[in-house]
């Protein structure tokens, strides 16, 4: 090798490490929760009382947080509420805006994450509370629905840890719908 043609390797290789590093580090940005894998389908009216049916409205979803890249992926307000919405929407709960006689609030507590590992078990934490049009209570219930990824499921750890921030919303939007097929 010529000294003229060295320095062109060593730029060469240099600017591929780079792209490699950037690529990496790319594929391991942490994403948001999707709505539409946190959202539960079920056959719709399966159980639940007829005073339900296409009578009830998400009005507030709190205690999320936004993703930020750098760090882990989140379930943000807006994610969960469309979310919540989406499952009402499927069991035949959701009813048209302006005309609910059921709302319903939520406020994420939190999601125990890990840090680090092969399976990912997430536990979402929630306070749902239902109140009739009048302001009444109808149902206070705090839940905790919990879900675990794998590596054959997400082989990055941050989409694995995406998938299971999304499955324990799931979780707990399941046992909220079983809790609303009690509700009297």
């Amino acid at each position: 090798m010529t000294r003229a043609s060295h320095p062109a390797s060593v730029a060469s290789f240099a600017r591929h490490a780079a792209t490699g590093v950037a690529l990496l580090l790319l594929a391991a940005c942490a994403t948001p929760a999707e709505p539409e894998r946190m959202a539960v389908t079920q056959a719709a009216g399966a159980g639940f009382p007829p005073k339900l049916q296409h009578a009830m409205c998400v009005r507030n979803v709190t205690g999320g947080e936004a993703t930020n890249p750098l760090w882990v992926s989140e379930v943000d307000d807006a994610g969960f509420s469309e979310a919540l919405s989406s499952s009402l929407d499927s069991v035949g709960l959701l009813g048209a805006q302006g005309s609910c006689r059921y709302f319903i609030d939520v406020d994420l507590l939190g999601l125990s994450q890990p840090t680090f590992g092969f399976t990912f078990e997430v536990t979402s934490h929630a306070n749902y509370k239902v109140y009739d049009a009048g302001g009444k209570s109808a149902l206070l219930a705090t839940i905790s629905g919990a879900y675990t990824a794998d590596f054959a499921e997400a082989p990055l750890g941050s989409m694995r840890l995406k998938r299971a921030n999304e499955g324990a919303i799931r979780a707990s939007i399941t046992q909220f719908l079983d809790r609303l097929r009690t509700m009297k």
